[in-house]
């Protein structure tokens, strides 16, 4: 396995938690500001939504920090492949 594709597997794997993480934060936060005893529950799913964006936010700034690191590795596929038709 890459260096890169371990990167990329561990980002995954962080933005799962922090999903997870982040809709807790948010659906505690809410019950605990805005939430009285007596009301009924109030949805869970625009809490879940936050969460999913929220670890998808995460993803997607470390997928933008590993990008250059995978075009490297890239190109230098591509320039050993050329070495080798080359001989």
């Amino acid at each position: 396995m890459e260096e890169y594709q371990r990167k990329l597997l561990e980002a995954g794997i962080e933005g799962g938690i922090l999903m997870i993480l982040a809709y807790l934060f948010y659906y505690q936060n809410y019950l605990l500001y805005t939430w009285y005893r007596g009301l009924p529950l109030p949805s869970k799913l625009p809490f879940i939504i936050a969460g999913i964006l929220t670890g998808a936010a995460y993803l997607l700034y470390k997928l933008y920090k590993i990008y250059p690191e995978i075009q490297k590795h890239k190109i230098a596929e591509v320039l050993r492949e050329e070495k080798i038709e080359g001989i």
